[in-house]
């Protein structure tokens, strides 16, 4: 199947996890009907209001968010600009949420006050999905640009801060073209399954179409919320917005996402390896912090919360590995399953990379290591049984006939055997250690049977990175690393 084919795939799956032009228009409705009360309002703050949206809905890289193993509702934001320079951040805050108050439909809605916005909850109807909708009160920093100060409760003190949603949208816009051919076809596509909606293709809001770059936005956060049981420490939207806008060539989607986690792996590398990274102004790693900036504000680090939660920085390039693995995994498969989105989009092929790696196993020597290591990533995500991996691990033993490449077997093995909860017996312990001076001067056996043994560190790793022209990050056996390798453990071994 071809690079095009793959994408038609996530197109179709993604379009269904879309908002749909019905729900869409719904969407729309309300936030304007909000729009228009708030404008009517008498304020202490100010005057002139403008209200706009905001993030997914705004950027449209908006998708089914996912929460606790199921489809939950949309996210709306929509910012409440204020001009008004004397007013403080409680009173605005407190301007918009009592105007909203003042509607008996928008009060009984009303959600209690959230540390910057007022939310708004529409439940589901007619099997449709329901609304957040996030007022965002603000006003602008000063007459001379687009950014804005919007109020920020923490406990009970009220604080400004800076944003800067018109600019980022702009910068965004000017990135995400539209080509006239693919904004003809989406609409008559979007028109012809909803003309009881619109009367003509013209009618067809151009907030519905998507780039590919909005289309691989989309998949990254919806496999970030399949990915991540609890949004403790899952990765903001407006991060991976940034990095995959930055790097978008205008490639398809697969190309966008499979390009925009090898950059971060290797921005990732440059650090583990002990090299300096040179900075892009992407993802940066200046004075030890993570640094992405806004691209429409440089006084803003949208990692910021990094360096002080180190695993938010784990975390994220956690993710990024397991997204690696789900896209070479889809590549080889074409099964949506494979990309692990959690869509209804059924294909008749219900299989799986994992099935399909030990259907080739079973049948004759591995040739190549690489498929194994990609079964063993499959067993540790629970995808295939670990005694076939245990068979076939042994069976890589018994069959290879050169020296270093049984030793590499063993190695393998004995990695398959911690990683399906099986331990090593003290004749394997010692079979291992006699690996290590068999092999004293190379790098890769030394950190690798020390991961076995528990007894790794980061100056290993950090000399197995240097020596190797493949991403070692990426290997199964590092996974065992999380509780061994301590020394600088803020910046060492996120992929777990």
């Amino acid at each position: 199947m071809d690079k095009l084919n793959e994408d038609k795939i996530i197109e179709s799956a993604l379009s269904n996890l879309d908002i749909s032009p019905t729900d869409f228009e719904v969407a729309r409705k309300r936030y304007l009907s909000v729009a228009e009360w708030l404008e009517n309002g008498n304020y202490k703050s100010g005057s002139s209001i403008d209200i706009y949206l905001q993030g997914s809905f705004r950027l449209g890289t908006v998708i089914r968010p996912y929460r606790n193993k199921q489809d939950a509702d949309y996210d709306i934001d929509q910012v409440c600009e204020i001009n008004g320079n004397n007013t403080t951040a409680r009173q605005l805050k407190h301007d918009i949420g009592d105007r909203l108050k003042e509607n008996n439909d928008y009060k009984r809605m009303l959600d209690e006050e959230g540390r910057r916005c007022w939310t708004l909850e529409y439940a589901s109807t007619d099997k449709r999905p329901g609304f957040h909708l996030d007022v965002l009160p603000s006003c602008l920093n000063n007459g001379l640009s687009t950014k804005i100060d919007i109020t920020d409760k923490v406990e009970e003190n009220y604080v400004w801060r800076s944003s800067n949603p018109k600019g980022y949208y702009s910068w965004f816009k000017n990135i995400n073209t539209f080509e006239i051919l693919l904004l003809e076809e989406q609409r008559k596509s979007i028109y012809s399954g909803n003309i009881d909606i619109y009367e003509s293709v013209s009618d067809v809001p151009k907030q519905l179409i998507r780039t590919p770059l909005q289309r691989s936005i989309q998949l990254l956060k919806r496999h970030r919320d399949v990915y991540f049981d609890s949004p403790k420490y899952k990765p903001i939207s407006i991060i991976i917005t940034t990095i995959c806008a930055h790097k978008y060539q205008k490639q398809g989607i697969l190309a966008t996402v499979k390009g925009f986690a090898d950059y971060v792996a290797n921005r990732l590398e440059l650090l583990m390896s002990g090299q300096s990274i040179p900075i892009d102004n992407v993802l940066d790693y200046i004075d030890n912090k993570w640094v992405i900036k806004n691209p429409t504000d440089d006084n803003e680090n949208f990692a910021d919360k990094w360096s002080i939660t180190q695993e938010l920085a784990k975390s994220f390039f956690a993710w990024i590995y397991q997204v690696r693995r789900d896209v070479d995994a889809f590549k080889e498969s074409k099964l949506l399953k494979d990309l692990n989105l959690v869509s209804s989009i059924v294909q008749e092929n219900v299989g799986s990379y994992g099935r399909i790696l030990t259907s080739q196993m079973t049948k004759g020597i591995v040739e190549s290591n690489k498929p194994f290591l990609d079964l063993i990533h499959q067993g540790i995500e629970g995808k295939v049984s670990w005694d076939l991996v245990r068979e076939i691990a042994k069976k890589n033993v018994d069959q290879s006939q050169d020296e270093i490449v049984k030793d590499i077997a063993w190695v393998n093995f004995y990695q398959v055997l911690i990683h399906s909860g099986n331990g090593i017996s003290d004749a394997g312990k010692s079979h291992i250690k006699s690996i290590i001076t068999k092999y004293e001067t190379r790098p890769d056996f030394k950190l690798c049977c020390n991961l076995l043994l528990g007894s790794a560190s980061n100056t290993m790793l950090r000399e197995c990175i240097k020596s190797r022209d493949d991403d070692v990050l990426s290997w199964p056996i590092i996974r065992l690393a999380k509780n061994q390798i301590k020394e600088n453990s803020s910046t060492i071994i996120p992929v777990l």
